[in-house]
C-alpha cells in the first residue's frame, strides 16, 4: 500500500555512499517508507529508513513500470545497462554518473543554472553533473547573469568519500601508518592520508585528467557557454567529505568586487562568507551536511582586467550529488516531484 499523494521512488545502489544520501535526504523530506523502492545487486539486503526496514531489489522491468522517478547513484556502466532496459519504462530518470553527461539530447542540471533546460527535456533521462563542477557552477552562475564569464581557471581539493567506499576504505586504512604505502585495493594514484594528489581518473595523451576533462565540458554545457575558455587541475586530499574548489574568472564586461558581492549574497543555492576575515572562511568542515554551496575569499586579481578569484566549499554527497539531483527532478516537474525537496540544512 503506498500514499498517493507521494511519488513512487527508486533509488539504485540504495546501499552505497550517495544512495544512503539519497534516502536521507528523501526522508527528510517526508517520504513514507512503502513509496520508497531500494535496488543494488543484492537482492534480499534491507535498509533502515524511518523506523522501517526497506528490502533491496534487483530491478527489473516490472518494477520499473510502477516507478515515478528513480535516482541512479550507480557506475556508467550499470546506468547504461538500466537504460537500455527498465530505465526506458520510468517517466523520470536522474543519473548521477558519467554516463550520459555530454550525451546530445540529455540535459546536464544545475537548477540554480539551468532548470530550464529540465523542464524542456525531450527524453526521461536527466543528467547529473561532477560534484565538483556543480558547486563550481552555483558560484558562476550569478556572475554570468551579471558580467558574463569570459575564462575560468580552477584548482579542486576533493575528499576521499567522492571517489565512494573504496575511497573512504582507503583512507581509514592508511590513517595513523607509519609507512608511506598506498592501501591495498584504493582507488587513488597515491598514499592519501596525510598527503594530496594531483591526479583524479586516468591522463589522457596531452597530460589532462578524465575528471579535469569533465569538468572543462560539462561547464560550458551547463552555463551555455560552449566557447568558454577554462582550465581545471584536480587534486584529491585527506579530507573526509567536502570539495573545495579555487575559482580565478575574468569577466566579459566590467564590473566591481562590490557588484559580485551583491549577486553572490543573493544568489540561490550558496551562502556568502565576507572575504574580510569577518566571517569564518568555506570549509569542508562547515559544509559536511548541509546543502548550500559556501562562497568566500571574493577579490579582484592585480594587474588583470576583469579578474577575480574566489573560494567554494560544498558537501560532494548532497550537493555534489544526491541533493542537486532531487533538485533536478523537482525542477523537470515541480508539481509532482517538488516535496520530495526537504527544507534545506
Amino acid at each position: 500500500m503506498t500514499d498517493s499523494d507521494w511519488p513512487i521512488v527508486g533509488v539504485a545502489g540504495a546501499r552505497g555512499v550517495v544512495g544512503g544520501v539519497f534516502c536521507s535526504i528523501l526522508a527528510d523530506a517526508g517520504l513514507p517508507a512503502e513509496n520508497l523502492r531500494a535496488y543494488g545487486h543484492l537482492e534480499g539486503n534491507t535498509l533502515e529508513y524511518r523506523g522501517s526496514s526497506v528490502k533491496v531489489n534487483f530491478l527489473t522491468d516490472d518494477s520499473a513500470r510502477e516507478l515515478d522517478v528513480l535516482f541512479l547513484a550507480v557506475d556508467g556502466v550499470q546506468s547504461k545497462e538500466i537504460m537500455a532496459g527498465p530505465g526506458a519504462r520510468i517517466p523520470l530518470v536522474v543519473d548521477n554518473s558519467s554516463a550520459f553527461r555530454l550525451a546530445d539530447g540529455v540535459p546536464l542540471i544545475v537548477p540554480e543554472a539551468n532548470a530550464h533546460a529540465a523542464r524542456n527535456r525531450t527524453g526521461n533521462l536527466i543528467a547529473n553533473p561532477n560534484c565538483t563542477t556543480a558547486a563550481a557552477v552555483v558560484a558562476l552562475a550569478p556572475i554570468r547573469d551579471l558580467a558574463g564569464l569570459a575564462s575560468v581557471d580552477l584548482a579542486s581539493y576533493q575528499a576521499v568519500s567522492g571517489a565512494g567506499r573504496k575511497g573512504l576504505d582507503a583512507f581509514e586504512a592508511e590513517r595513523g601508518t607509519e609507512h608511506r604505502d598506498r592501501a591495498a585495493d584504493s582507488p587513488f594514484h597515491g598514499r592519501i592520508a596525510d598527503s594530496v594528489v594531483p591526479q583524479i581518473d586516468v591522463l589522457d595523451e596531452h597530460g589532462w585528467t578524465g575528471e579535469e576533462n569533465k569538468i572543462h565540458a560539462e561547464l560550458r554545457k551547463i552555463l551555455e557557454l560552449p566557447s568558454l575558455d577554462v582550465a581545471a587541475t584536480t587534486v584529491r586530499v585527506a579530507v573526509h567529505t567536502g570539495h573545495s574548489v579555487a575559482l580565478h574568472i575574468r569577466t566579459e564586461r566590467d564590473t566591481t568586487v562590490a557588484d559580485l558581492e551583491r549577486v553572490l549574497r543573493n544568489a540561490p543555492g550558496l551562502e556568502y562568507r565576507p572575504a574580510d576575515g569577518s566571517e569564518r572562511h568555506p570549509m569542508p568542515l562547515d559544509i559536511e551536511g548541509r546543502d548550500p554551496v559556501l562562497v568566500g575569499r571574493l577579490r579582484a586579481i592585480p594587474g588583470r582586467d576583469r579578474g577575480f578569484a574566489l573560494w567554494v566549499s560544498s558537501d560532494n554527497l548532497r550537493k555534489g550529488a544526491a541533493l542537486n539531483a532531487i533538485q533536478s527532478a523537482a525542477a523537470a516537474d515541480p508539481e509532482r516531484f517538488g516535496r520530495l525537496l526537504p527544507p534545506l540544512r
